[in-house]
């Protein structure tokens, strides 16, 4: 009995040495995807060969050096598909060629570099990566740091940015609000995200609880809730579809409310790479609804306009005295810089409004103080196309949303499915944008942000030409940010942000196959598996 014991203590004994020694090959093995970025002398040495063998290897390496050399050339090549340019005519079979995140080549007759490296494209449309202007909480994390900036809050690995560059998104304009200390709504600022120094991604602190996920409901409720709702609670649901039919209500203009600024920052979907991935910040004078509403607001906005032309005039005037070596106190800046841009015409005014009253005094100040407006939302824009094309404003629609006229006022109140249509028809730029900024239940929700391709056929469904819907996701939205040299189109020069897909941009069964964002394949609908992998 004893000798059993001893037999299975020794068997015990070996099975715990192998698997220790099995433990230690583990640890010490390099992944394969990192083999080859090992040491020299970490690697194992290969068996020697015989001498009669050296000079066919030397030969063999010398070839695979001389290969390398070609291929580390960092051009990409795509080839074969029909390539939408937005702003100039699609050239069918043609070719890009990418290089340094910049488009160097694009058109039928493109010689591709030898071993370059090639995406084949046929029988695929090839598009200019989407633009948001209202996304929220895509890429970017908290931060506890007091001199924090927006670059110390990008994320390139949030789950958002992968779902939202599988629909085709590659850039995104989102509300954010730096900021130390203070209160909101009669809390502190430590109650909401436990930190002194939160950034505030559209009205909502972005947790590192759950990174890139909407807010818990018991933060939600500390919050202040927005100002206007889109929808209410559920009353029926559509026969055909099965989808909830939500009640709206009648717009009506908002009352006046002191002006408030908020910061944007523009931001590439590049998922897995940081580099470029802040493109730009504050590229819109944002402000709020109800700001330009009333007397007293009025007057205190020409106030601050007048304040920044005398300061942009006595600094012209103090520069040109320097200039002649005369030693001059140089003016106090009276307002933010900011107001200062806006004025100088280097960005525009964004500020909400729905109604004909709000929408009509937006654009008597801004005729009147000489400066860019665009106007988020204009549910009721389709009354006062033309207005709107002579003050040369643009306008940011959600073709989905919905506004019930007044009773007695139905053709010049509400929400009009041709908006669309009457904006193009009458000159107006307008942008699209989704009924939610976020992405909720993984991009599922039909209402998020992932819903903008979505929306784009909408806008072709109310009467607007494919080549203005699919302009009002790339093309416009970047003129009115001012990144029209960046983004928005494919053209030698502006950077690789491209999009590959399986059928026309619009379609509601076309998938994004490939997308590169400043010349990097960041997403692969076969590998990254975020969406539905089927034949079409």
């Amino acid at each position: 009995m004893s000798n059993l014991h001893l037999t299975r203590n020794a068997v015990w004994g070996q099975l715990a040495v192998m698997a220790m020694a099995c433990s230690l090959v583990c640890v010490y093995s390099p992944p394969a995807s990192l083999a080859g970025q090992m040491p020299a002398d970490t690697k194992k040495e290969s068996p020697k060969k015989d001498t009669s063998d050296k000079s066919a290897s030397e030969d063999a390496s010398e070839d695979d050096s001389e290969d390398d050399s070609d291929t580390a050339s960092g051009v990409l090549a795509i080839v074969g598909g029909d390539v939408i340019t937005v702003t100039r005519e699609t050239i069918r079979g043609g070719t890009i060629l990418i290089e340094d995140g910049k488009i160097t080549a694009l058109g039928n007759d493109i010689e591709v570099p030898k071993n370059a490296e090639t995406i084949d494209a046929s029988g695929q449309v090839i598009t200019p990566g989407f633009i948001s202007l209202n996304a929220s909480r895509v890429g970017l994390r908290s931060s506890s740091d007091s001199s924090a900036k927006y670059a110390d809050s990008l994320d390139p690995f949030d789950n958002n940015v992968r779902l939202a560059v599988g629909i085709g998104i590659t850039t995104t304009c989102q509300k954010v609000t730096l900021r130390s200390g203070g209160s909101r709504g009669g809390r502190s600022e430590e109650t909401l995200a436990g930190s002194s120094t939160n950034l505030v991604a559209d009205g909502f602190p972005i947790t590192e609880r759950f990174p890139g996920l909407d807010p818990d409901l018991a933060q939600l409720a500390l919050l202040k809730p927005p100002t206007e709702t889109d929808y209410g609670e559920f009353i029926s649901t559509c026969p055909c579809c099965g989808l909830p039919i939500l009640p709206t209500e009648p717009l009506a203009t908002p009352a006046p409310k002191p002006l408030t600024t908020q910061g944007s920052v523009v931001v590439k979907m590049s998922y897995g790479v940081l580099d470029d991935m802040l493109l730009r910040e504050n590229v819109f004078f944002d402000t709020n609804s109800g700001a330009l509403i009333g007397a007293n607001n009025q007057r205190n906005w020409r106030g601050q306009i007048e304040l920044a032309r005398k300061y942009l005039t006595d600094q012209a005037e103090h520069e040109k005295a320097t200039a002649a070596g005369k030693k001059v106190k140089p003016p106090r800046k009276p307002v933010k810089d900011d107001v200062l841009r806006l004025v100088k015409g280097e960005i525009a005014m964004r500020i909400p409004a729905n109604s004909v009253s709000e929408m009509k005094d937006i654009l008597l100040l801004a005729e009147e103080l000489d400066y860019k407006v665009v106007i988020d939302g204009a549910a009721e824009s389709w009354v006062i196309g033309r207005k709107l094309a002579e003050a040369d404003a643009s306008v940011i629609l959600t073709p989905r949303r919905r506004r019930n006229a007044q009773f007695g006022a139905e053709d010049r109140t509400g929400t009009w499915i041709e908006t669309t249509r009457v904006m193009e028809g009458q000159g107006v730029p307008f942008a699209i944008t989704s009924l939610s900024g976020s992405i909720s239940l993984n991009g599922l929700a039909g209402r998020d942000l992932t819903s903008l391709p979505l929306e784009a056929a909408f806008a072709v469904r109310g009467g607007a030409t494919e080549r203005a819907a699919l302009a009002a996701l790339t093309i416009v939205p970047a003129r009115m940010m001012g990144l029209e040299d960046r983004i928005g189109s494919l053209e030698v020069g502006k950077d690789a942000d491209i999009l590959i897909l399986n059928g026309p941009p619009l379609d509601y069964r076309t998938y994004v196959e490939t997308a590169i964002v400043n010349g990097h394949r960041v997403y692969d609908r076969g590998q990254a598996r975020v969406l539905p992998v089927y034949d079409k």
